[in-house]
């Protein structure tokens, strides 16, 4: 049984040790500080507001155009402040 503390205990020592080299080096915070822009999407038919969405990415935003197009819609789309 006391086998399997230390074992565990230098586990976590281990994990700690890594754990405070990514911090020291930011890759944790790498993934983070690229954003990610939001689209924001509507879609008129005839004038009249039919839809809107919000796309995370490029491919999502090009498919809700296909889908607008596709469905006889125009569209406006807006690139979103993530400052509000």
């Amino acid at each position: 049984m006391l086998d399997y503390h230390h074992t565990m205990l230098n586990l976590f020592e281990s994990f700690e040790r890594h754990q405070d080299e990514l911090q020291s080096r930011n890759s944790l915070l790498a993934l983070d500080a690229v954003p990610s822009p939001t689209f924001y999407i509507e879609a008129f038919f005839d004038g009249n507001l039919e839809w809107t969405e919000y796309a995370y990415d490029e491919r999502e935003l090009q498919n809700l155009k296909n889908d607008a197009i596709d469905s006889g819609c125009t569209f406006t789309v807006r690139l979103e402040d993530d400052e509000d």
